[in-house]
């Protein structure tokens, strides 16, 4: 009787358990809500395995399934095993087309050795942005990803404005002509200055605006004003390698030969007076020269010039660069007078020469006009330069392919200003034609007397 007892018990036991069994509830939504249906929502058993699945509407692409914030499957059917109540969400987006772009930053080989390529001092950076069928809204989209400016590895490409500039307007009329408004940032604290800037600018966004085919030129406001960078207006609407005022081949080599030295001068040539200062050779961007003002005096043209150095913190290119930059006015019979502005109070000019010569070697303070290293000279000849050292003295010396010195003595520039200084040295009779020569040019330190910016030159006598 027992044992009959016992399993009328197990069994009422197990109906009981089997009627009371754990279920828990599956909640499905949609976001955005015409994005896509699902299926699998209900009731379900403690452990058992649940499909759940998503079907996106036309125009829209599944991305996935999210459950308390958090991604839990990409694939539109997803299978798990419930031991909790739930509640996903299916997750779906527009279905757009990408489009390739280029951007056209600045690049930094051309900007540092002056060698301009197809484009000018700028290079295609090619990128995808979602196709929009709006040209402004695409020409947009592409202008502000100009403005951001390159990843910091790309180090071959460079900046052409501050990322803190922001597009006011923009339209693109039906002569396909873009207008671009830009904020006050354009000429911000960090604007370089320089022609060169501005030349790099006016390339980048015309290349990049006018790849588009609703595109034909460009015109760039700034706060609704022409755009003017101090040295041109862009008062009219400008096409890609639009030549700007072609600079005389004799000022162009002369900009090119001076770059690698800290100076300002002027030079009158062709009816036009040229400004140009230039920082020398430095090594890495943020390094910046501007001509920021010409004022006509009783007694002197004064030019302000500013030079600045990078922040501490500011990244910037890593590679040689050369700044400068040249301003064209009409010419005057006043002297000019350079002065400093932003991180320096002293600004190098020349002395005894109006212009400054190409150069054939030297040091950093110390320059050589010629002879150059290599050539021939006679037995009496003289070494010219400049230099800006203390002083201005300048220790030299001759000597044989032996090492005996032939020649010594000091000469004297004007150790302010880049001053010019001649060296006359002689050989002696004694020396045979076809002498390998060496001619060593010096300054001391005003500090302990040693030897600084030595200049060597090759020399053989005819």
């Amino acid at each position: 009787m027992k044992g009959r007892t016992l399993i009328i018990v197990i069994i009422i036991t197990f109906m009981v358990s089997a009627g009371c069994a754990e279920e828990h509830q599956l909640g499905l939504e949609v976001e955005p809500e015409q994005g896509g249906t699902v299926e699998g929502a209900g009731t379900y058993e403690h452990q058992v395995d649940v499909t759940v699945e998503a079907e996106p509407s036309e125009g829209y692409v599944f991305v996935g399934w999210k459950e308390n914030e958090e991604m839990v499957s990409s694939e539109r059917s997803y299978r798990f095993e419930i031991v909790e109540d739930k509640n996903l969400v299916a997750l779906f987006e527009e279905e757009v087309d990408y489009k390739e772009v280029a951007l056209y930053f600045g690049c930094s080989e051309a900007i540092e050795t002056g060698d301009t390529g197809e484009y000018g001092y700028v290079r295609p950076f090619i990128i995808e942005i979602i196709d929009h069928e709006d040209p402004e809204k695409l020409l947009r989209v592409t202008m502000e990803k100009l403005i951001k400016g390159p990843d910091p590895d790309k180090e071959e490409f460079s900046a052409v404005v501050h990322d803190t500039v922001e597009i006011l307007d923009l339209e693109i009329n039906e002569d396909g002509v873009a207008a671009i408004n830009l904020s006050a940032e354009m000429f911000g604290d960090q604007w370089p200055g320089g022609s060169l800037a501005g030349n790099v600018f006016i390339q980048s966004v015309t290349w990049t605006a006018t790849q588009f085919p609703d595109v034909d030129e460009v015109m760039v406001l700034v706060e609704g004003q022409y755009w003017d960078d101090g040295h041109r207006i862009w008062d009219r609407p400008k096409t890609p390698g639009e030549k700007e005022e072609a600079l005389p081949a004799e000022i162009e080599e002369w900009i090119d030969y001076s770059r690698d030295i800290w100076l300002a001068q002027a030079r009158e040539y062709e009816g036009s007076l040229y400004l140009l200062a230039t920082f020398g050779k430095q090594p890495s961007g943020g390094y910046n020269v501007e001509i920021t003002d010409v004022i006509e005096e009783t007694d002197q043209l004064t030019v302000a010039v500013k030079f600045t150095e990078p922040g501490e913190d500011e990244v910037v290119t890593q590679a040689i660069t050369y700044p400068y930059d040249l301003k064209k006015i009409d010419p005057t019979e006043l002297p000019v007078n350079f002065v400093a502005e932003g991180d320096f109070d002293y600004v190098p000019m020349l002395h005894s020469l109006d212009w400054l010569p190409p150069l054939v070697a030297g040091s950093e303070d110390i320059r050589i006009l010629f002879p150059a290293p290599g050539d021939t000279v006679s037995r009496q000849f003289a070494v010219e330069g400049i230099e800006l050292v203390f002083e201005g003295a300048i220790v030299y010396s001759l000597s044989d392919s032996a090492g005996n010195e032939l020649d010594s003595g000091i000469a004297t520039g004007h150790g302010y200003k880049w001053g010019h200084f001649t060296a006359d040295l002689t050989v002696p009779e004694e020396t045979e034609s076809g002498e390998e020569l060496l001619v060593e040019l010096y300054s001391e330190s005003p500090r302990d007397g040693s030897v600084e910016n030595l200049v060597e030159l090759d020399l053989v006598l005819e």
